[in-house]
């Protein structure tokens, strides 16, 4: 068989197309890897990790402080859309209080005529979802029940 067969030209044709393909795809997932190693963000946008262990529990601090408003926003809003807060009230406090029940956690809204306690119980960890939390109670600061959730 001679180099000048067709079918051999052919056949080294695709050998060399298929190792520059491969060549190649080497080339670009050695430049992707160098990229995300070395590349992406300068020295000045990474961000600092806490050093001291006062930054570790003031960062700790805030991220809770977010999460009670959040928990407490979603109360607010369940007892809203139940009409048994008005959609005038707002909250007392933007921070829960715990409970004698595990996952239920109190907050207080308010009006200008009266105060709403409000109890709900933390369904799950997603609090983009406003069925994660579940409406307990809501009862008037002066003990009157307006919502008792049954079962």
């Amino acid at each position: 068989m001679s180099m000048n067969d067709p079918n051999t030209r052919r056949l080294q044709f695709e050998w060399y197309a298929a190792l520059a393909t491969n060549i190649g795809g080497f080339v670009v997932a050695i430049a992707v890897a160098a990229y995300l190693t070395f590349g992406g963000k300068s020295a000045t946008q990474t961000a600092v990790a806490p050093t001291s262990q006062a930054e570790i529990e003031q960062a700790r601090d805030a991220a809770l402080q977010k999460l009670g408003a959040e928990l407490c926003g979603l109360e607010l809003a369940n007892a809203k859309t139940f009409g048994v807060v008005p959609n005038y009230g707002r909250l007392e406090s933007t921070q829960p209080r715990l409970t004698d029940v595990r996952e239920r956690y109190v907050c207080v809204a308010a009006t200008q005529v009266a105060k709403y306690v409000m109890a709900a119980d933390l369904l799950c960890k997603d609090f983009k979802d406003t069925r994660c939390v579940s409406l307990f109670s809501v009862t008037q600061d002066d003990g009157t029940v307006l919502y008792q959730r049954q079962g």
